[in-house]
Parts: C-alpha cells; sequence; structure tokens
C-alpha cells in the first residue's frame, strides 16, 4: 500500500468519530476517505437485508451530493452471478464492470447509466457476518485496481464495521440506562408498596397486643407468616436475579460481547422477573390488608381489679381441651391469692401463647409431659414463673425468639408470633419484663414479672 493511503486509513482509523457512536458521521468519513484515496468521484455502502437476497445504498457520495438511504437496491434474483462473488465474502474487483462476469448484469440498469467503468466492492464485516460492502466506483476510462487498492478498500470497511459495533454499543448503552431506570422504578414502586404493608402489619400487631380476644385469631396468625413470605421470598428472589442479569449484561456491554440475541433474552428476562415481582408484591400487600381487617374487629381490655391466681386458674381450664389432646400435665403451683388492678385479658394471653409455644415446640421427643406455672410477690412486683419439662430452648435462638414472626417450626405451621405477643404484652401492657433462665438443660423457663399493684390476702 503506498505511502498516501496509509496515512489516509490512518487519520481515518484515528478519527474519534469511528467510535463515539454516530454511524452516518462515520460512514461519510469512510467514503470521503475512499474518494480522496482512490481518486473517485463516486462511493457508497451497500447493506444486505435479513435474508440476504437484496442489496441497498445505504449511503451514497456521487460528487457533491451526498444521499442517505437511498432507493437503490439490487435483488438477488435479478443478479444472481454479482450475489454468488459478494457470497464468497471476498472482494470484488472488477477492472472492466461492464465485460466482468460478475457485474456485467447491471451494465444496462446501472453501470452504463451512472457511467461506471470499473468497481471494486469490499466486504463489511461486523462480528464475523458480511453485512454489505464498501462499494467504490470509478467513472471514465476503465481502470486496473492495485492490490494497494484493494487492500485499502478493504481496511476501510473493516473500519465501518467497527463503526457498526459502535453505533450498537452506544444504542445498547441507552437502552440499558432506560431499563435501568424502569427496573430501578419498579423496585422503589414495590418498595412502597413493601413499606405501606409493613405498616399496615404492625398497626395489626398493636391491635392485637390490646385485644381481650386474640386467642379467637390463633389459627388465622399461624398461616399468615407462611402466606406472606411465600410471595415476599419470591419477590426478593426475582428482584435478585434481574439485578444480577443486569449486571452480567452491563459486564457483556463492557467488555463488547453483547450480540443481539443476548439482548434479547436480557429483555424477555427482565420482563418475567419484573411480573413476579408485581404479582407476588400485590399479594403480600393484600393479605396484609386482609390480616388488618380480622385484627380490627376486637377491642381493647380495660384495667381492672381481679385475684391473679383466680384469673390463671380460669385460663388453664378453658385450655384443658387442648392440654388432654397433647397429654400434657398443667398446674398452677399451690400459693397466697394475689389481688392485683392489671388486665386480666392481657396475662390470660400471656398464659395461653407460652402453653401453646411449648404444644409447638418442647415435647418432640419427651413422653411425661409437664407444665408448671408458680406466683411469687415481692413489695416490688409479682412474678409469674412459667416452666415446661421439654427440650428447652437453643443457645443459638435465643436472641431471636420474641422477634415477630421469628419461628423453628414454619413447616408444621409456626406462625413466629406467639412470644411476639408475649413480649409487647408483658413490656407495653403491663409494662413489666419477661426473662428465661440461663440454664434450659431441664425445659423452657420464662419469668414474667409485672409491677407490685395489689394486696395480698
Amino acid at each position: 500500500m503506498i505511502r498516501s493511503l496509509y496515512d489516509i486509513l490512518l487519520d481515518v482509523s484515528k478519527s474519534s468519530m469511528i467510535d463515539n457512536g454516530d454511524l452516518h458521521a462515520a460512514g461519510l468519513l469512510i467514503l470521503t476517505a475512499a474518494i480522496h484515496g482512490l481518486g473517485i468521484n463516486r462511493a457508497g455502502v451497500w447493506l444486505f437485508t435479513e435474508d440476504k437476497q437484496v442489496i441497498c445504498g445505504k449511503m451514497l457520495i456521487d460528487g457533491d451530493n451526498c444521499e442517505l438511504d437511498t432507493s437503490l437496491c439490487l435483488a438477488r434474483n435479478d443478479f444472481p452471478r454479482y450475489f454468488n462473488s459478494l457470497d464468497s465474502e471476498r472482494a470484488v474487483v472488477a477492472h472492466d464492470a461492464l465485460n466482468d462476469a460478475s457485474t456485467n448484469e447491471f451494465r444496462d440498469s446501472y453501470l452504463l447509466p451512472f457511467g461506471i467503468t470499473s468497481l471494486l466492492d469490499a466486504p463489511i464485516r461486523h462480528h464475523g457476518n458480511m453485512l454489505g460492502i464498501i462499494c467504490c466506483e470509478h467513472q471514465g476510462e476503465a481502470r486496473v485496481w492495485t492490490s494497494e487498492e484493494v487492500a485499502f478498500a478493504s481496511a476501510l470497511a473493516d473500519t465501518y464495521g467497527r463503526a457498526v459495533s459502535a453505533a450498537q454499543r452506544n444504542d445498547y448503552e441507552q437502552q440499558l440506562k432506560e431499563i435501568n431506570t424502569q427496573l430501578e422504578q419498579k423496585i422503589n414502586e414495590r418498595t412502597n408498596v413493601l413499606q405501606d404493608a409493613l405498616r399496615n402489619l404492625n398497626h395489626t400487631q398493636a391491635k392485637l397486643i390490646e385485644s381481650e380476644k386474640l386467642a379467637s385469631l390463633g389459627r388465622l396468625v399461624s398461616g399468615l407468616a407462611h402466606e406472606i413470605n411465600t410471595p415476599l421470598g419470591i419477590a426478593v428472589t426475582s428482584a435478585s436475579h434481574c439485578a444480577n442479569e443486569l449486571k452480567r449484561v452491563q459486564q457483556l456491554y463492557r467488555d463488547d460481547e453483547l450480540n443481539e440475541a443476548e439482548f434479547a433474552h436480557f429483555l424477555a428476562g427482565i420482563d418475567d422477573g419484573l411480573g413476579l415481582i408485581n404479582s407476588n408484591l400485590n399479594r403480600a400487600a393484600t393479605l396484609v390488608q386482609n390480616f388488618k381487617l380480622s385484627g380490627a374487629i376486637h377491642t381493647a381490655n380495660e384495667e381492672e381489679q381481679f385475684e391473679l391466681r383466680a384469673c390463671i386458674n380460669l385460663t388453664l381450664k378453658s385450655l384443658q381441651p387442648l392440654l388432654k389432646k397433647n397429654h400434657i400435665d398443667c398446674l398452677l403451683l399451690p400459693g397466697d391469692n394475689i389481688v392485683i388492678n392489671s388486665y386480666p385479658g392481657a396475662i390470660a394471653q400471656i398464659i395461653t401463647n407460652l402453653i401453646t409455644n411449648s404444644i409447638h415446640h418442647a415435647f418432640n421427643n419427651t413422653t411425661d409431659k409437664k407444665i408448671r406455672v408458680q406466683l411469687t410477690q415481692t413489695p416490688e412486683q409479682v412474678t409469674i414463673h412459667y416452666h415446661d419439662n421439654g427440650c428447652g430452648i437453643a443457645n443459638e435462638i435465643r436472641p431471636k425468639i420474641f422477634e415477630p414472626f421469628f419461628t423453628t417450626a414454619r413447616r408444621t405451621g409456626g406462625s413466629g408470633l406467639g412470644l411476639s405477643i408475649v413480649y409487647n404484652l408483658v413490656t407495653q401492657k403491663l409494662h413489666g419484663e419477661i426473662t428465661i433462665d440461663a440454664d434450659q438443660s431441664q425445659g423452657a423457663c420464662f419469668h414474667i414479672c409485672i409491677p407490685e399493684l395489689a394486696v395480698r390476702h
């Protein structure tokens, strides 16, 4: 290749227009370089249709005229020999285009009307596929294309392929930005829905704490956590998948490995993922709303003076069918009567939830099942001691047992609300304190301390 062609090619290759994503600007630069380097007046970019049965002029410079998306098209059926030459994916070098076997088919329809005597068509390749050609057309006396000129035209065609990659990257980047914005918007919307659902759930929990009929909601509560956890788990998994897919496609884009098939697969996956997030978060929000409505029908306890031992005995008697069904010996140990000003419904619910918790968790490997309740009193407080002879509470879960919806028996219907309600009733309703023994080797042992508001008899 002669020095001037090298210089022209170097200037084109170094130009920022090749890689900035503006395909029209890059194409004009490349065609202008072809015209200047080869000493011709006419050059164009021709691209195949998807089925490669037609090739159309997408950009043409003819002297001082420049056309984008011309109406010039050549069909395989009309020019089979020319298309056979293109199928070889080699440069078509026609020194005498009017008589060359590859090009004389359009002698009358194209060559003679435009005064074209010699043709040099260099294939444009993109990711290994031939997209079309850079067509260099000589007018006037026929000329012989040198090997340097053929190499020059081929290099310009390869540079056009580079510009196509840049344009696609630019387009993909814009689409990725739009998708990312839409994804963030969807996630924010769904997050707001989830936050509303959690606020509703907290409101419902507060209603439950103040209700004297919480026991009647036990069956509803037991299934709630599982029902909410399932759609939320699906939504979180789908959101994580969408985020990972986005990172993967962004990495492919940065590595210049993103192709149309990958991008289409990504779009389909994101659409499916967002659909899962939307449907499952709506399902969770509906469940929480229904639960809120169920809790709102109960009224709060009134503070009153009552005898604590009689209140607990009455509660245990009401639970006898459940205790007999599970073969549990439950007993309130003897002691003095204690009259207090407090909330009998809250205390009844605390005892009920502790017994239910023992039934669900304590006695899996215990045959002689026992629960003992004892009352003690000091000048400062009254203490309810609750003890079962089950398996105890494992060290690793003790810090979590009073957390809402934490349970180790979800597969068997555990809700994770029982001890949370106990904790809130003790600390918020009764203004007391609940603790557990450090030694759980003989079973679970809870101590519920209530400030002294009692008259001892």
